[in-house]
């Protein structure tokens, strides 16, 4: 039998781990000085109460290039900066650049114990520590000051609501996700294929429309405001088309080869290019993820979800050093429900390796006369061979899970 009711310890533990998380990360986030990428959301923040409805109007000249709900709360930030000025103390600008990602982040624990909870409170509160003691999600939000952490919380949401059978929620929150960050999108098919699975025709079609509604309700103000009808294919076409390189800094598949910021249209042989490759393996990847789902004797999302983002990371073109932090809530997912110990050595596996990348591309760009920045081709090349290792290891596990047998998820109260 499943247990259901919070214990007074548990909540204890809960909020003690909640409250160590966002204070270590706001001790580091304030005490670590990070302007890369931070003043790009400082330039959107500072120029939103100049308009923020038809902020897209001004979007080349300060290079937005996000969607618009994190705008939304970049705005109140933008408000301070109003009244303190740009050039205030460097300490409150890392408080202000950090503040929403750091949170999220701190969200992310405390939607981890929730979702965890139903197989005991211990598996929920494990959950959260792993999550709030991860190198990678810390080094993430309170030193490089990202907003993955932000996407991560709406992607876990959608897929444990879509577990829970409430289709039309889960759809509006994974609209949600990618209204907030263009990556989000990558998890697509993976969310498609179990609505699907799980759902009749028709509450998979009103899944769909309510998706589609949640995307224009957004997006309709700003497209008005801003004059400009297909606002919706220039935030995200131009977003995937902005950067069109082989590698930006990820450990993965052309990392091997040191194509890092290489033009990915460079020819191979002939006229096929890099791009030509990189569309082969996305294909094949699309391939995969439906065949699983379509031949697979077991099903499951989250570790769906990880297998794909997985192939996408490793075999994409234009992937950037942090996209492979999002399948990290997959891979701690998988171990939780299943209880299969090969994905929690996925899961921290994966954790380091994110922290790494993470840790060698934010230190070569802050200080370029560090060792690291001395050898950081070097390291790039190592791990991404380890990294491709990893990845043989992570399809191997996640095919031989759909394929086999039916599998139930674990009671862990038996």
């Amino acid at each position: 039998m499943q247990q259901n009711n919070k214990t007074p310890d548990a909540i204890y533990f809960l909020s003690a781990i909640l409250i160590f998380s966002l204070l270590i990360r706001l001790f580091i986030g304030i005490g670590y000085f990070n302007s890369y990428d931070t003043y790009w959301y400082r330039t959107w923040a500072v120029d939103l109460p100049n308009g923020l409805l038809n902020v897209y109007s001004r979007a080349e000249s300060i290079s937005l290039d996000y969607p618009p709900l994190y705008l939304f709360l970049l705005y109140p930030i933008g408000v301070v900066y109003k009244f303190i000025g740009t050039d205030s103390n460097e300490y409150i600008q890392m408080f202000l650049m950090k503040f929403w990602p750091i949170v999220f982040d701190v969200l992310c624990s405390a939607l981890l114990y929730y979702t965890c909870r139903k197989y005991g409170e211990p598996w929920g509160l494990l959950a959260a520590v792993l999550w709030a003691a991860n190198p990678s999600t810390l080094f993430n939000s309170a030193m490089w000051g990202q907003t993955d952490s932000v996407m991560v919380f709406w992607l876990i949401l959608a897929f444990w609501i879509l577990s829970l059978d409430r289709p039309m929620l889960a759809c509006i929150i994974f609209a949600v996700a990618g209204l907030t960050k263009f990556q989000s999108l990558f998890f697509t098919p993976v969310f498609l294929l179990q609505l699907w699975k799980q759902t009749d025709f028709k509450r998979f079609i009103c899944g769909i429309c309510s998706a589609v509604a949640t995307v224009a309700a957004v997006f309709l103000p700003f497209m008005i405001s801003s004059k400009n009808i297909g606002l919706f294919f220039d935030v995200y076409l131009g977003s995937a088309g902005k950067y069109p390189y082989c590698t930006l800094n990820a450990y993965n598949f052309y990392g091997i080869f040191s194509l890092n910021w290489v033009s990915d249209s460079t020819p191979i042989i002939g006229g096929f290019t890099w791009a030509h490759l990189s569309y082969i393996f996305t294909i094949a990847s699309f391939i995969l993820i439906a065949f699983l789902y379509l031949k697979g004797k077991n099903h499951c999302a989250w570790v769906g979800g990880l297998v794909f983002m997985e192939c996408l990371f490793m075999f994409m073109s234009r992937m950037h050093e942090r996209y492979q932090f999002i399948v990290l809530p997959f891979a701690l997912m998988a171990f939780i429900v299943h209880q299969k110990r090969e994905f929690l050595w996925i899961f921290l596996s994966l954790s380091l390796i994110t922290a790494i990348n993470q840790v060698v591309i934010l230190f070569k760009i802050n200080d370029s006369a560090t060792l690291i920045n001395n050898i950081s081709d070097e390291l790039m090349v190592i791990f991404s061979i380890i990294n491709l290792a990893m990845f043989v290891w992570i399809a191997y596990t996640c095919i031989k899970f759909f394929m086999s047998k039916k599998l139930l998820e674990v009671n862990y109260d038996q």
